[in-house]
């Protein structure tokens, strides 16, 4: 170990710290937001857009203020670019085959709700609407959701539960818990399908070489593929 990592480490937080700090960023930005929400100039389709952002923010500031980089968050170039529509496609795959095993696999118990996503009613058959949310997402959403889920939470767990193979199983699982919980507004089915996401995107992540941009490029297209399917989808009173 080089003496300037050693510096790093032992400047760094203790990851449970840097955790809670990002955690209670977003948090309070969300609770700031619904105390005001009558005087936003946005309704509940854009409802947490702050907190995430603010919540990108933090983990930025945390992982270069302690001496990272942005490579720290995977925010690098990928190595072989003609390889990267394959990843993409592959993590889509993977990610609308699980979404479809999983509900057949808990059916015996019980039956998953289907997500609420009667926020976003204003898309359907509203062309302008579609096209607007499309290209607003990669940057409210797709964007710092990566950052601090699968590139800085993952990280910091990893450090909390180790380097090994057990260690990145839990920090995945760990991340995506918490992105699927933070979705709650989409309801219990909401919540588990935003996990298995979670769980897809961040094996994803560490299975590619932990380059964050290829799973924005996944994440970004998964939710282009969303809206084109609630603007062909007619709302039903």
């Amino acid at each position: 170990m080089s003496d300037r990592t050693a510096a790093q480490r032992n400047h760094q937080l203790h990851p449970l710290a840097a955790i809670a700090i990002v955690t209670a960023v977003s948090g309070l930005a969300f609770a700031g937001e619904l105390a005001v929400a009558n005087r936003l100039p946005w309704g509940d389709e854009a409802r947490g857009v702050v907190a995430v952002l603010l919540g990108a923010v933090a983990a930025l500031w945390l992982t270069l203020r302690r001496g990272g980089t942005l490579a720290d968050l995977g925010l690098v170039r990928p190595r072989r670019w003609w390889t990267v529509p394959f990843w993409v496609l592959g993590i889509l795959v993977t990610f609308v085959a699980a979404q479809a095993l999983v509900p057949q696999i808990i059916a015996p118990f019980f039956d998953l709700p289907a997500p609420d996503m009667s926020r976003y009613d204003f898309i359907r058959g509203d062309a302008l609407a579609a096209v607007a949310m499309a290209l607003l997402l990669p940057l409210t959403a797709a964007i710092p959701e990566e950052v601090v889920y699968r590139g800085f939470l993952i990280r910091q767990f990893t450090r909390l539960y180790g380097d090994g193979h057990t260690g990145a199983i839990l920090a995945v699982l760990s991340q995506g818990l918490i992105f699927g919980c933070v979705h709650f507004q989409w309801g219990f089915g909401g919540v588990v399908m935003t996990s298995i996401m979670g769980i897809v995107w961040g094996t994803a992540y560490l299975v590619c070489g932990r380059n964050l941009w290829i799973v924005i490029l996944a994440h970004s297209a998964a939710h282009i593929a969303l809206v084109l399917q609630l603007y062909s989808t007619p709302v039903h009173g």
